[in-house]
């Protein structure tokens, strides 16, 4: 069974790198709890895994270097 420490340090670490690729707390907010096409769910939905935080950080990677997802 997962920690809530470790869920927390993912949560952390999924809206550091949001607001590094939107520039602002609001926006990354916002976008970690809208719905999400490619991943099938809101963002932040995904914190509760590894798997769920590294395809997060594919699409923040993304948005931030105009890669493709």
């Amino acid at each position: 069974m997962e920690s809530n420490s470790q869920l927390q340090i993912r949560l952390n670490e999924m809206e550091s790198l949001a607001i590094a690729a939107f520039g602002s707390k609001s926006k990354a907010d916002t976008w970690l709890n809208k719905e999400n096409l490619i991943l099938g769910a809101t963002p932040i939905s995904l914190a509760d895994s590894d798997s769920g935080l590294l395809e997060v950080k594919k699409i923040l990677n993304a948005i931030s270097y105009g890669g493709v997802v």
